[in-house]
């Protein structure tokens, strides 16, 4: 048998989700301004119960500057917070939902409502820290009364009162702002008539660390969510949102930096840390500062409340809390269904039994929304799009440090190290994934990928392919739905590791869009890209030319042309060598399987390989070599099927040569350890009928197509065979 080169003659080698509820367009009795929507019972949320029942024991702890820096970390992180939320408002129209509606706009439902599920968690139970605070004052005129019948009493009013209307909340939200603003006056004042202390700046006395003192102090600025979460009853949410939230952050935090200075001055360090109510002992007028201190816990208990069943609303009409109940609103148009479900989650909160136990909870929840929310500015920045046009600009460093600020929070304040929060959210990601929600909008995730996409797309225009990046993209030429069908499951069984198919019909076969159709569609059931076209204008031979060039300018162009025997003249076929060899694709010529039992998928794969004597030498590029062991290798890699390899040589001598080559072949080439490995001697015609049957051989194809005889090797082989062209950009030891 003669050597066989690049120019011989072969060897060569679940059930749907409900649609979402509907939102209805709110009463207008329910519409609400900035101030009164937005600023306000943000304000008073934040100016409750850590303004003036732990500010003091903070400064004492941790001295003035000490405080200040807790401060200063906190309003970093819900400042850089408010001005993301700030830019989405003033770029969309924000969903009633707050932070669940933000992030399951950018990044779908299953994402928002991960984190509006928690988030609505810690509002419910944010209404209870507020309830303790206002037992503690309560303390002071009667430190008799049980704390726990005080904090249930008070939890039974301020719950009456949010199921009444929201509306009616908000009016008492009008007059109990003015009376927090007369207690901070008289609490201040007190600096008039009071001896003064030299202020200690840096640590006090206490025994708590900066980072047990941020825990405890961070729910302070949590309130910055509470406008948000009213978006659903704002007459104008992108324009209220952010000034009010702005604004009463930018209020809030200079009322506390004034009151760290202001409990410097006015007491002791022993003396802070040991009298929780000091305020009120130092004011000008101690009952109204009492009075103002449980005002404002109530309404800060109360605007809680109001928030937090919107939030659980919201969640519920787009699906992802499977109780449509609790989407339903009485006549006035309040969420009375979820207000009594918030009413049992804060109910359930209560067993904490106080304050400082569960601030540190309702710290991480609250961190981990704004880590969501900050990632969600800064991935909306970074890709570019078009429709990100808010109104309100910020710069990329401000979700940045938001992120950093936000991570490094939960990391070292949350009682878990964050491991905790982060897998609940993951398994309620988890669960929401399962259940397979629709979101019924575009989001930011499209644009994610449509921006690496075209990323990718600029970086490969100006790159050459690499053999490490080698994979079979195919191109396959049709006339006939016949010819798809018999080529469907060689193509699938090619690229269903990792590649992708393009279909070209170019014949005149009325069935033949219908067939490129469902073998499309077949295709992406596996998750293989896969696409068509039928050249109407274009028949003949020089159709597949034409398709051949044309997509050579596409991103990912073709690399492989893959063609039916059958359907080929010698002509044609050596036309199509010719271009594939100009191009530098490779080319695949297939024979179908006469038998009449034949598999759908070859069971067993044999690769013919042709002599490489007298060296033996393996190369980074070898012809018609390369590419029929990788299209082995990837039929090969279903349990059921058996790769072998081989090949002949003239002299028996040679042979044992040629399994060490076969070795190093599998070795180096990192093929599985079962392939089997042959050399055999003698004519190759002869070998083929005495080797072991398998269901598919792979050959070399020749540069000159000699069609007679490329017929007598498949009737020898007695099954399907399939004949390979290298475009020299493979490589089995890449």
């Amino acid at each position: 048998m003669s050597v066989m080169d690049a120019n011989d003659t072969p060897p060569l080698p679940e059930d749907p989700e409900p649609t979402p509820i509907p939102e209805p367009a709110p009463a207008s009795s329910a519409q609400f301004r900035t101030f009164a929507g937005v600023f306000r019972p943000t304000a008073l949320t934040i100016l409750g119960a850590m303004l003036y029942l732990r500010e003091g024991w903070l400064v004492g702890s941790l001295g003035l500057l000490g405080a200040l820096a807790v401060i200063v970390a906190a309003y970093i992180i819900t400042g850089t917070t408010a001005m993301s939320v700030a830019s989405i408002a003033t770029n969309t129209r924000v969903r009633p939902g707050g932070a669940f509606a933000i992030i399951s706009q950018a990044m779908g439902l299953e994402a928002g409502g991960a984190i509006g599920i928690p988030l609505y968690i810690a509002q419910a139970a944010s209404s209870v820290m507020y309830l303790f605070a206002f037992t503690e004052a309560w303390a002071y005129l009667f430190p008799t009364h049980p704390p726990m019948v005080v904090a249930g009493c008070a939890f039974l009013g301020v719950s009456a009162l949010a199921l009444t209307s929201a509306e009616l909340a908000f009016k008492a939200q009008a007059w109990m702002l003015g009376v927090v603003a007369l207690a901070l006056i008289s609490g201040f004042g007190g600096l008039a008539i009071q001896p003064l202390h030299s202020p200690t700046l840096f640590r006090g006395t206490g025994d708590a660390s900066f980072l047990a003192a941020f825990a405890l102090f961070f729910p302070a600025s949590t309130g910055v969510m509470v406008g948000v979460g009213m978006s659903g009853v704002l007459e104008n949410p992108r324009k209220s949102i952010p000034t009010g939230t702005l604004g009463a952050w930018a209020v809030t935090g200079v009322i506390y930096v004034t009151g760290a200075v202001y409990y410097a001055f006015i007491a002791s360090p022993a003396e802070l840390i040991t009298n929780n109510t000091v305020m009120i002992d130092k004011a000008l007028f101690g009952p109204l500062v009492l009075f103002g201190l449980m005002a404002s816990t109530l309404m800060a208990a109360l605007s809680s409340l109001v928030a937090a069943p919107q939030l659980l609303q919201a969640m519920t009409r787009q699906g992802v809390l499977p109780f449509p109940a609790l989407a339903a609103t009485d006549k006035r148009g309040a969420p009375r269904n979820a207000t009594l479900a918030t009413i049992c989650v804060a109910a359930v909160a209560l067993a904490s039994g106080s304050l400082d136990a569960i601030a540190p909870w309702i710290t991480s929840f609250f961190v981990l929304t704004y880590f969501s929310i900050n990632a969600v500015v800064f991935v909306e920045q970074q890709l570019g799009m078009i429709s990100w046009r808010p109104t309100f600009t910020i710069k990329p460093w401000v979700p940045l440090l938001g992120l950093a600020s936000t991570a490094t929070a939960l990391a070292l304040t949350s009682p878990g190290g964050g491991l905790l929060e982060i897998g609940f959210v993951a398994g309620v990601y988890g669960w929401l994934h399962r259940r397979r929600l629709e979101t019924p909008w575009e989001t930011v995730r499209s644009g994610l990928g449509v921006t690496i996409v075209a990323w990718a797309a600029r970086r490969w225009s100006s790159t050459q392919r690499s053999e490490r990046a080698w994979r079979p993209d195919l191109l396959v030429p049709v006339r006939t739905s016949t010819e798809v069908g018999v080529l469907g499951p060689l193509v699938e069984a090619i690229t269903e590791l990792n590649g992708s198919v393009k279909w070209v019909g170019t014949g005149t076969d009325p069935e033949l869009q219908p067939a490129l159709d469902g073998a499309v569609t077949r295709l992406k059931l596996h998750n293989i890209y896969a696409t068509s076209a039928l050249l109407t204008r274009a028949l003949g031979p020089e159709a597949t030319l034409i398709a051949m060039e044309a997509l050579q300018g596409a991103v990912f162009p073709p690399n492989l042309v893959l063609v039916d025997a059958f359907e080929r003249s010698e002509a044609e076929l050596q036309a199509l060598v010719d271009h594939c060899r100009e191009e530098a694709l490779g080319l695949a010529v297939w024979f179908r399987d006469p038998r009449a039992d034949a598999p759908n998928r070859p069971k067993s794969v044999q690769v013919w390989i042709s002599e490489r004597g007298p060296d033996w030498l393996l190369s980074i590029h070898q012809a018609n070599l390369d590419l029929p062991v990788l299209i082995g290798y990837l039929l090969g890699q279903r349990d059921d099927v058996e790769l072998r390899i081989s090949t002949t040589v003239r002299n028996p001598l040679e042979q044992s040569v040629a399994r060490t080559f076969l070795l190093q072949l599998v070795d180096q080439g990192r093929l599985p350890n079962e392939t089997q490995r042959v050399a055999y001697s003698g004519a190759f015609t002869q070998v083929l009928v005495d080797a072991p049957r398998s269901d598919l051989h792979l050959l070399g194809l020749p540069h000159t197509i000699d069609l007679e005889r490329m017929k007598h090797l498949h009737k020898l082989t007695g099954t399907a065979t399939l004949f390979l062209l290298d475009s020299g950009n493979e490589s089995l030891l890449a």
